[in-house]
């Protein structure tokens, strides 16, 4: 007698075997979730890694999406001004006097990073479903 070939809905044989080592408790909680699935552990197994894949792809889409570009590119920026006011307050602390060049580099310093800011927040907003 020849064992019958299974079949995946779309049609294609799933002829191909695969052994994995588990722990017991492993194997007992890979039975309970494919039981609640109502799925053999090969299937549940096969199924569960289509769904991770997915989600993969789905997180490394949205790592590479320009919104993600442009806000770490707004959050390279916002350190660099964090790091020149850090600076400038350095400098006055040191020296107990702020030039008025220095005082006018922190308020556009941080005018800067009020755009930013707003920038990021639009892009944010721009991508986010509504409720």
């Amino acid at each position: 007698m020849t064992r019958r070939k299974q079949r995946r809905q779309d049609g294609t044989t799933r002829d191909r075997q695969m052994h994995l080592r588990a722990s017991a408790e492993d194997i007992r909680m890979m039975r309970r979730v494919s039981e609640r699935m109502g799925m053999t552990v090969a299937h549940a197994t096969v199924t569960l890694f289509r769904r991770a894949e997915g989600v993969q792809e789905r997180d490394r889409e949205e790592r590479e999406s320009p919104q993600v570009r442009e806000l770490k590119a707004i959050r390279t920026q916002i350190w660099r001004i964090g790091h020149n006011i850090n600076q400038i307050a350095r400098n006055t602390n040191r020296d107990m006097n702020a030039t008025q060049a220095d005082e006018a580099a922190a308020v556009n310093a941080v005018r800067d990073c009020r755009e930013l800011l707003a920038q990021a927040d639009e892009i944010i907003r721009s991508n986010t479903p509504e409720s």
